[in-house]
């Protein structure tokens, strides 16, 4: 290969392939200049390793410190389900466990809006549960865009969020879980005026939630 044929790549190539290069040739990295990544002065080989090693550092720090707010915020979460598990569990009748349901969301959960309607007749009238026909075309549309065990969050078509929330303007972000075990006869659908219920949201803890809803009403239908 001619001098003039060899580029930058080619050296960085031959000195990854040859890391031991410069054992062999020790006095070529007094000759080296390497810019400082911050501000450009030409620093040492020594310089510039330690400089990497902190920012690996400090990038790995943010990443562990990231994952303890997020080991915090599922234990927190994990509490919370727990107490409304259990308080559904202890509830006498099926109109006690629809009112525990709407206090928590309130008060423990702190969802700003909460629908909770089925597609089928309940063997009961309770209040907090609404029956939706599905002649109107929006709720046909919803209820086959659901299914069992599948908690859907993200923005929502204009007819949905009327229909569901009765026309809250200032609803932005909604989520619905899915109730039935083997078909799906109600939902439980949630809303927010943040991006909370964004459509990359982790939906395990909802999934649970929904089956713990499920098997307190599921006797409702059938």
């Amino acid at each position: 290969m001619k001098p003039e044929d060899i580029h930058a790549e080619h050296v960085a190539d031959y000195l990854a392939r040859n890391p031991q290069f410069f054992h062999v040739f020790p006095n070529l990295l007094d000759r080296l200049s390497i810019p400082h990544p911050s501000n450009g002065k030409a620093v040492s080989l020594l310089e510039r390793q330690v400089w990497q090693l902190r920012e690996q550092r400090d990038k790995l720090q943010d990443e562990v410190d990231s994952l303890v707010a997020i080991a915090g915020d599922n234990g927190i979460l994990l509490q919370k389900i727990q107490q409304l598990s259990r308080l559904l569990m202890v509830a006498e009748t099926e109109q006690q466990a629809i009112d525990v349901l709407y206090t928590q969301m309130d008060e423990v959960f702190k969802v700003e809006y909460m629908t909770l309607v089925s597609w089928e007749v309940p063997n009961q009238s309770l209040k907090g549960l609404s029956q939706l026909g599905v002649r109107q075309d929006w709720v046909k549309t919803l209820k086959e865009s659901l299914q069992p065990g599948k908690p859907v969050c993200g923005l929502i078509e204009q007819k949905w969020k009327s229909g569901l929330f009765h026309g809250a303007s200032d609803l932005h972000s909604v989520c619905c879980l899915p109730l039935g075990k083997n078909r799906v006869w109600g939902v439980l659908a949630l809303g927010s005026t943040t991006d909370r219920f964004h459509p990359e949201l982790g939906t395990y803890f909802l999934k649970v939630m929904a089956e713990l809803i499920t098997a307190r009403l599921n006797r409702l239908f059938g």
